[in-house]
């Protein structure tokens, strides 16, 4: 099995050896816990050479991303969302080995609930989400345009 084996700057302490952050007064560090202090980090990694993707055994369905809520086959009556098919929802796993992508499974979630950092990514997304609920959104699940995600997902595709 290859190996990578090399001696490099510390990543977490970028070679000084110490550590300043919120606990730390000015003026103040400790040792840094990944190098104790050497600035060096041995870094050693073992991997298998990539021969092509493999198969996995007693896959039906493949989705973009994991949800907010546990998803599966066939019609799941979802909380506050209400039945979607899930069986129409992202893409085989044959359509998958075929090399189709799932998209977003817009029924069920916000286009900030799916993909937060694709949203924060898009100049003026989150700033719009947070006008829409008169202010800063601290938990996202309680946006008040929740039931009009529909909306959001067109303003989500129409800025990309």
């Amino acid at each position: 099995m290859p190996k990578i084996d090399i001696m490099i700057e510390c990543p977490s302490c970028n070679g000084t050896g110490l550590y300043s952050g919120m606990a730390e007064g000015e003026g103040i560090a400790v040792i840094c816990y990944k190098c104790k202090g050497s600035g060096k980090y041995h870094f050693v990694y073992s991997y298998n050479k990539f021969k092509g993707r493999k198969k996995k055994e007693g896959i039906k369905r493949v989705f973009l991303k994991g949800t907010q809520y546990k998803i599966g086959l066939g019609v799941i009556n979802f909380d506050k969302v209400g039945p979607i098919d899930m069986d129409k929802e992202g893409v085989s796993y044959q359509e998958f080995l075929d090399g189709k992508m799932p998209e977003h499974i817009t029924k069920l979630e916000c286009p900030m609930l799916a993909d937060q950092g694709a949203c924060h990514d898009t100049p003026g997304f989150t700033e719009k989400c947070n006008e829409l609920n008169g202010g800063w959104i601290g938990f996202l699940s309680d946006c008040k345009h929740q039931l009009k995600k529909e909306e959001c997902w067109k303003r989500f595709y129409n800025t990309k």
